[in-house]
């Protein structure tokens, strides 16, 4: 198991990169809220890769969820993107593949499509 941790940088101007490694849960989910709210005030897209991300739990969904929202009240944007087979099928439950917030790769988020590009469900 990985142990978890935050690694940003920047994109490209206003865009900001998040990627979490190891499980996302209750115990450390506040360690990423601080983050995107700290990253937010500065910039105006921020993607999360899942690619090293073992496991999301609610917790961790929920602050995405509720960033995602905040964000695009003020024409900013969150996406997520290349999950793991694990994490894919969380989100999958959870609907968030079908709502243009999950994406297969950085550079299809980056494009920002009004359609989901997640990977297909096994």
């Amino acid at each position: 198991m990985r142990p978890f941790r935050l690694v940003e940088r920047d994109v490209r101007p206003g865009c900001r990169e998040i990627r979490v490694e190891g499980e996302l849960d209750f115990s450390v989910a506040g360690q990423l809220r601080e983050m995107l709210e700290g990253i937010a005030e500065e910039c105006t897209e921020i993607l999360i890769g899942l690619q090293s991300c073992e496991f999301i739990d609610s917790t961790g969904i929920a602050i995405v969820v509720s960033a995602h929202q905040q964000l695009a009240k003020q024409g900013r944007r969150v996406a997520m993107y290349a999950p793991t087979s694990q994490v894919l099928r969380i989100l999958s439950v959870t609907g968030l593949t079908s709502n243009g917030l999950v994406f297969e790769s950085l550079d299809k988020a980056l494009l920002g499509s009004e359609q989901s590009s997640a990977p297909e469900q096994p």
